[in-house]
């Protein structure tokens, strides 16, 4: 039993009839073994988000905004919903809090860097092996480089001091989105192309059911209102790669734009 939570993007005026608008849209892509396989995605969905975590985070000023969606039943966590118009929903100010964040977890390295001895990058296992004993000798050896990074006293202060960080921090959650800054990524980077990296999918939206009846994931991208993806004509409105771009689409649609998070039965 799998599942899968969409953002089901409809025009603002159509919450006055959401369900109904969001089973329109999505019904390109239901289950049913009718046309391109493509498109046989869920056999079952309700929308869900900001009850028990998760969900949109919203911006000030807009808890009672009557264009919010929330969950049934609810209610939904303070500063969370299912939904809303795009405009009350914190999307690029993640990104930018993530930024200070990452720039920050940059700059505690290099103050760490000459108070302890010489970082060795983690160990690169070859792979792919052959056969399964060679996979599980492979499998101890990955396992084993790891141990070995974790116990180096560089990085063991770096995770210490982003934890301190990360526990002082009071803005948006990014606990799931933004790791703190990888140990192997900002030994060998840049502050801009550090920060560059830990936040080019923020905020992170795995799937997007565009305006104009796009599914968007990881898999590539169908279009509800053709056949199936080889016989489209249509360019893509996310460009690959997806991840990041999914945040860039949704921050650039108008602001009563409606963003509906919809859990999907697969």
């Amino acid at each position: 039993m799998a599942r899968m939570v969409i953002v089901v993007c409809l025009p603002g005026e159509d919450r006055s009839r959401l369900e109904e608008a969001v089973a329109e849209a999505m019904a390109p892509f239901e289950l049913d073994y009718s046309g391109d396989e493509a498109f046989d995605i869920w056999d079952g969905w309700r929308i869900q988000g900001g009850v028990h975590g998760g969900g949109f985070e919203l911006l000030p000023g807009y808890a009672d905004d009557p264009r919010l969606v929330h969950e049934d039943p609810g209610p939904s966590l303070p500063g969370r919903c299912a939904g809303g118009p795009r405009e009350a929903l914190a999307l690029a100010e993640i990104r930018a809090e993530g930024a200070a964040q990452a720039a920050a977890a940059w700059d505690l390295w290099q103050e760490l860097v000459p108070l302890h001895p010489p970082f060795v990058p983690e160990r690169e296992v070859p792979q792919p092996w052959s056969n399964p004993e060679e996979f599980r000798i492979e499998m101890r050896a990955q396992v084993e480089a790891r141990v070995a990074f974790d116990a180096q006293p560089l990085v063991l202060a770096y995770r210490e001091g982003m934890s301190a960080l990360q526990a002082a921090h009071r803005g948006h959650d990014l606990t799931d989105i933004l790791h703190g800054g990888s140990a192997h990524a900002v030994a060998r980077l840049g502050r801009r192309e550090f920060v560059a990296e830990e936040t080019a999918c923020l905020p992170y939206f795995p799937y997007v059911l565009t305006l104009d009846g796009w599914w968007c994931g990881e898999e590539g991208p169908v279009h509800g209102a053709c056949d199936g993806p080889d016989s489209c004509p249509h360019p893509a409105p996310i460009a690959e790669p997806y991840r990041y771009g999914a945040a860039r689409y949704l921050e650039a649609l108008p602001g009563d734009t409606l963003l509906v998070l919809v859990r999907c039965h697969l």
